[in-house]
């Protein structure tokens, strides 16, 4: 099966700003992912998962791999330094069977980016083993910032004193802006949730693979209340 991806030069999301963004089809996503099947994951709910069921099924040649990619970079003409959000909806290829990220492919998708000078972040839910970490590590290394997306706070807090940039989702009603953990590791919530004047584009904290923070997410969209009451539960 090809993976599609569909590029949108010019966002119209209020919470991003004016970033150039990536969906990516469904099949890219872990079945691992907690956000998965039912899980309340963002893109299946709402606006999205319209646009999204119809890059799925789409059948135009510029959404077939990387190669359709490469073609609507050529046409959209993207201004260098244009911040780019790959994954809006979907996560990065992989081997179904294993669950291993295809590195050569997501090395081409890198190529694409640094061909067109855009400054390229992404997060994933892939399970985080070896072989996907070494991935994962190298495009951090490379100038494509891969962000993981961690279960919980005592998972991110491990995962960035490893050196790799981090992520992790809480509850809707969490009202803390930013706190360190025990063991010295600083989060800040996203600032874009609680600050009116702060979009992505204007952040571009998550576009930094070096960061001195976990990013913390609160829940959002449509299955907000289903995520919290998750991340309530396990805690």
């Amino acid at each position: 099966m090809v993976t599609k991806f569909q590029l949108t030069p010019r966002s119209s999301n209020r919470k991003t700003g004016p970033i150039a963004t990536i969906r990516s089809s469904s099949d890219t996503c872990p079945s691992t992912c907690p956000f998965n099947n039912g899980g309340g994951c963002y893109a299946a709910g709402g606006p999205e998962a319209i646009h999204w069921k119809r890059l799925d099924q789409s059948t135009k040649p510029e959404h077939q791999g990387w190669i359709g990619l490469s073609d609507q970079f050529r046409a959209a003409k993207l201004k260098p330094g244009t911040l780019l959000r790959l994954n809006t909806a979907g996560d990065l290829p992989h081997l179904p069977t294993t669950g291993e990220i295809l590195g050569n492919v997501v090395d081409l998708m890198r190529g694409i980016f640094e061909n067109h000078k855009v400054v390229p972040f992404t997060y994933t839910h892939h399970r985080q083993t070896e072989h996907n970490l070494a991935v994962i590590d190298r495009q951090n290394q490379s100038g494509f910032t891969v962000n993981l997306s961690c279960d919980t706070e005592e998972r991110a807090s491990m995962m960035h004193q490893r050196g790799f940039p981090a992520v992790v989702v809480v509850p809707a009603d969490d009202t803390r802006k930013g706190w360190t953990d025990q063991d010295g590791t600083r989060f800040l919530t996203c600032p874009a949730q609680t600050s009116d004047n702060t979009t992505c584009d204007r952040c571009r904290l998550c576009a930094k693979s070096d960061r001195s923070v976990v990013v913390a997410f609160r829940a959002h969209g449509t299955k907000a209340k289903k995520i919290s009451a998750r991340l309530e539960a396990t805690h």
